[in-house]
């Protein structure tokens, strides 16, 4: 029977025909034992599953901090910045915006939010953004200024939050500090009261903590000059900031 003639005799209302591939396709699953149907099923539904997971794009990882953060006075592979982002591989595209000396007070001496790298971690677009801050702002001429501290570190999130809102935020609570140099960084202002108001910027902002502090306490033998660590307290920092960022640690 021709194909016109097929559609002519059929009837309104009617099962509307298979076309051939299909009519086949359908025979030979009926044919398939059900073990075989099983196997066919479950193999279609991993492909599907794994096509979003394989053309997803790496997060992007945006570090701004101190020296710290740059990897000063090591080597740049063992900065905890290289290691994350070791560690992490394809899964993450990570960029280090460290500056040296840098604070994030807006009248402090050197903030960060003057800087180049600030600017580039803004264009860098991250998903995630880890920061680093706090050790400078401690320095008696920084911390004449401390009651802006809070406010100006959320408008620092802000920032980053206007072009991604849905932006993921880490604060890295400062290491503690060796250096008893007058007026220069204080250990003891570090943990009564840099590290208290992070921890009230990062649940008003809904930001994640990663206690660094607690890291690196009692290990003085691991700063190279009592404030950058060398590339053992690198590699502890970035073992526990990696633990948190899969959710493997809860501070």
């Amino acid at each position: 029977m021709s194909e016109a003639k097929r559609r002519k005799d059929q009837k309104p209302g009617g099962p509307i025909p298979l076309h051939p591939s299909l009519l086949a396709l359908h025979h030979f699953h009926h044919r398939l034992p059900a073990m075989k149907k099983l196997i066919v099923l479950l193999w279609v539904c991993m492909w599907y599953a794994l096509i979003p997971a394989y053309g997803a794009s790496p997060v992007r990882i945006a570090c701004l901090g101190d020296s710290i953060t740059a990897g000063m006075l090591v080597r740049k592979e063992d900065c905890w910045v290289s290691r994350v982002a070791k560690a992490l591989g394809k899964k993450a595209e990570v960029g280090n915006f460290g500056v040296s000396a840098r604070c994030l007070l807006f009248k402090g001496d050197r903030p960060i939010t003057r800087e180049k790298a600030y600017r580039d971690a803004l264009a860098f677009k991250p998903g995630m953004l880890l920061i680093g801050l706090g050790t400078n702002d401690s320095k008696e001429v920084n911390w004449r200024h401390k009651t802006d501290f809070a406010d100006n570190y959320k408008e620092v999130i802000g920032e980053f939050r206007k072009e991604n809102p849905r932006l993921k935020v880490y604060c890295l609570l400062p290491i503690p500090s060796q250096e008893d140099r007058e007026g220069g960084i204080s250990s003891e202002r570090i943990s009564r009261e840099v590290i208290p108001l992070i921890r009230q910027v990062a649940k008003s902002t809904n930001s994640r903590v990663i206690d660094l502090n607690k890291v690196m306490k009692d290990k003085e033998s691991l700063l190279v000059d009592g404030v950058h660590p060398n590339a053992e307290g690198h590699a502890l920092m970035a073992e526990h900031i990696l633990l948190v960022l899969k959710g493997k640690a809860v501070e």
